[in-house]
C-alpha cells in the first residue's frame, strides 16, 4: 500500500523537491506551507498520514509548536513526526526533539538518497 506523507516546510522551493522525490519512489504526499495548515489537515485527515516531515522553524507556528499541539491532543500515538531542518543539530539536540515526541531529526539540504532512506527508515 503507497505511504502518505505531509510535507510541511515554509520554503515552497524545499516543500516543492521533497515532494518530487518522494513521489517519483512511490509515495503519495500532501504540502503545508506553515504550521497552522499542517494542523489543520492532520486533524481533518486523522491517522491519514504515515509520516509527517516537518520544518523545525517555521513563522507563526513552529514545526515544535505542531508537534506540542499534538501531544497535548493526545495525536502522537498515531502521528509520527520527523523533523528536517536547516540548523545542523548536534546529537544532543536531535535526543531533546525525541524527548518531545519526535522520532527523528535530518538536515537540509538533503540529497535523494538522504532523504529516500530517513523517510523509508520511518515509514516501516
Amino acid at each position: 500500500m503507497m505511504k502518505k506523507i505531509l510535507i510541511v516546510d515554509d520554503q515552497e522551493h524545499i516543500a516543492n523537491l521533497a515532494e518530487m522525490i518522494l513521489v517519483s519512489s512511490g509515495y503519495n504526499c500532501t504540502k503545508a506551507n506553515n504550521g497552522k495548515r499542517a494542523l489543520e489537515l492532520i486533524l481533518d485527515q486523522r491517522n491519514e498520514f504515515d509520516l509527517i516531515l516537518m520544518d523545525l522553524a517555521m513563522p507563526e507556528v513552529s514545526g515544535i509548536d505542531v508537534l506540542t499541539k499534538l501531544k497535548e491532543d493526545g495525536l502522537l500515538d498515531q502521528n509520527k513526526v520527523v523533523f528536517f531542518t536547516a540548523s545542523s543539530l548536534t546529537e544532543s539536540e536531535k535526543k531533546d526533539l525525541k524527548k518531545i515526541g519526535a522520532l527523528d531529526a535530518m538536515n537540509k539540504p538533503f540529497t535523494k538518497a538522504e532523504l529516500l532512506g530517513f523517510v523509508a527508515e520511518h515509514t516501516k
